[in-house]
C-alpha cells in the first residue's frame, strides 16, 4: 500500500513537470514572439519545481533511485555487519523526522504570517507543509528499509 501511495505521489509530481513544460513553453512564446511576457511565470517555475522535489523524493528512495556510492558496499554487506546498515538507515530516518518537523513549524508560522509569493500571491504554506509531509514520508520510507536490513 506505501509502495502505491509512494508511486501515485511520484506521478503527480510527473505531471507537474508536464505543465511546468507547457508553462515555459508559454512563457517563451510570449516573451520572444509577442513581446508580453508572463510575469507570474517565475514564481510559478518556483513553486513546481518544490512540487516535483518533494512529490518524488519518498518515492526515489523507496526504489534506491538516488545517487550511491558503494565503495565499502561489499565489506559492509556481510551478515555480522548489517546492523550498520540499519544504524545507518535509522539515523536517516532521525534526520529527516526531524526535518519534516521543522518543515512543518515553518509551515505554519509561515501561514499565521500570510507569506505569499510577491506578483501572483499564491500563497507559501501548503508547499510548505508538502515539504514536511515529503519529509515524513521520507523518514517512514527509511525505517521500513531499516527493519527489511535488519530481517535480512
Amino acid at each position: 500500500m506505501l509502495d502505491r501511495a509512494l508511486r501515485a505521489l511520484a506521478l503527480g509530481g510527473g505531471v507537474v513537470l508536464l505543465g511546468l513544460m507547457g508553462l515555459i513553453a508559454f512563457d517563451v512564446v510570449m516573451r520572444y514572439l509577442l513581446r508580453l511576457p508572463f510575469l507570474g511565470a517565475y514564481e510559478m517555475t518556483e513553486l513546481a519545481m518544490a512540487l516535483i522535489v518533494f512529490l518524488g523524493l519518498p518515492y526515489c528512495a523507496a526504489t534506491g533511485g538516488h545517487v550511491a556510492v558503494d565503495v565499502l558496499g561489499p565489506i559492509l554487506d556481510r551478515p555480522r555487519l548489517r546492523w550498520i546498515k540499519v544504524a545507518v538507515h535509522l539515523a536517516g530516518a532521525a534526520l529527516t523526522a526531524v526535518m519534516a518537523w521543522q518543515a512543518a513549524v515553518y509551515a505554519f508560522t509561515s501561514r499565521s504570517r500570510g507569506e505569499a509569493t510577491n506578483m501572483l500571491k499564491i500563497d507559501l504554506w501548503p508547499f510548505e507543509l508538502l515539504t514536511a509531509a515529503s519529509m515524513a514520508l521520507f523518514c517512514v520510507v527509511l525505517l521500513v528499509q531499516a527493519w527489511k536490513a535488519l530481517r535480512q
